[in-house]
């Protein structure tokens, strides 16, 4: 493998979305855009992107997106 291809697979690799949720491949930015559409609580997230719904490891991350977004959200 020579540098460049080094390269590319990690510029590759820092260009997929971010998953948040394992077990059903929900993004940050599918968690992000949900709550723009106005999904503005947990139950409302897990209804809309399926988070949170399997092994429930990602609720903490979710939460702490919810927060973030809802509070940089213009009013």
């Amino acid at each position: 493998m020579n540098s460049f291809d080094f390269n590319q697979i990690d510029l590759n690799a820092l260009m997929r979305p971010r998953k948040v949720c394992v077990c059903n491949q929900v993004s940050e930015e599918d968690i992000t855009n949900s709550i723009r559409r106005g999904n503005d609580t947990l139950g409302k997230l897990m209804r809309d992107t399926n988070c949170c719904t399997g092994c429930g490891t990602c609720r903490g991350r979710v939460l702490k997106l919810l927060s973030e977004t809802l509070s940089s959200k213009p009013q």
